[in-house]
């Protein structure tokens, strides 16, 4: 059942389509994703892939480089707090029949059901600009325009964002501590196709411009604190600047290694890197927006 404009679900225990019917013919091959409710009560993103997933993550279950069939956005209650989470994670996995060793997982407070998604094709955006010169992203690696084939049509990205930000802030300005808690801007990234190590780590660097992008465009400012919050750290009445992102803001970057060229880069001139930003851009417009709805829906939460 809806709530209303923010598009947010509520149901029973299980698993619910939510937006799976927009997802459907928008996934890797072998791949599906789905919205579940634990065992907790909380609901939780799940992704599944027939084969193992190539993974670079920054959250607490098997972070850093890796791999796993499984991926989890779980969340978890504003007032969460627990002294050791990995093992606190490794116990959900288990209640949820999830092999953890397979799984790269990651916590949030935000709504996951108000998650936003964005799919995005090489070849879709080329036939699209087909009209254009080849000057613009990408160009350097080779022009588009006039081609019946091109060697990274079936380059494909998928994301999914989930924002809270009641706690948003901006990097390198001073954080009251009381202010770092759960809130989070989770992204997790899909990329059809093979990468090097530094392609992956340009892919996380490139979402995160995005997403800094994205807080600027939509006018999110850090949440108000002290002085610090302030430009120049005076203690006028000046707005709080423009956040970049979150406290705890999270990236998990999934690649599905199939046969082809790898991709060396990631950056924004690259069309890895276009498909990359485009999508967490996307998904990140939905997913705030569904936020603010929900606040103001629900003043009181």
């Amino acid at each position: 059942m809806s709530s209303g404009g923010s598009g947010i679900v509520s149901t029973a225990p299980g698993v619910w389509t939510g937006e799976r019917s927009s997802w459907e013919g928008r996934l890797p091959a072998g791949v599906s994703a789905f919205f579940r409710r634990g065992r907790d009560g909380e609901p939780y993103l799940q992704i599944d892939a027939g084969s193992p997933l190539r993974t670079l993550h920054s959250s607490i279950w098997n972070g850093g480089y890796g791999a796993a069939k499984t991926l989890i956005n779980r969340q978890v209650n504003k007032r969460y707090s627990c002294e050791d989470p990995v093992q606190e994670m490794e116990r959900f996995l288990r209640q949820e029949g999830v092999e953890a060793d397979g799984c790269c997982a990651m916590l949030t407070a935000a709504l996951v059901e108000g998650a936003g998604f964005a799919s995005l094709r090489w070849r879709d955006c080329r036939e699209a600009e087909s009209g254009q010169s080849g000057a613009g992203n990408g160009a350097a690696e080779g022009g588009r325009t006039g081609e019946t084939y091109d060697p990274d049509d079936e380059l494909a990205v998928c994301a999914w964002v989930t924002a809270g930000l009641g706690n948003a802030a901006r990097a390198g300005a001073q954080q009251p501590l009381e202010r770092i808690y759960p809130g989070t801007i989770n992204i997790i990234l899909l990329i059809d196709g093979r990468l090097s190590d530094a392609a992956m780590v340009g892919a996380v660097l490139t979402a995160t411009e995005a997403k800094a992008a994205v807080l600027q465009e939509m006018g999110i400012r850090a949440a108000a604190g002290g002085p610090e919050d302030k430009p120049g750290g005076d203690e006028t009445n000046a707005e709080p600047p423009i956040a970049t992102g979150t406290t705890t803001d999270a990236v998990l970057l999934a690649a599905t290694d199939r046969d082809g060229r790898t991709y060396e880069y990631a950056g924004t001139a690259t069309r890895l890197g276009y498909l990359v930003g485009r999508s967490v851009a996307e998904a990140l417009r939905t997913a705030v927006k569904r936020y603010l709805d929900y606040r103001r829906e629900h003043p009181a939460n």
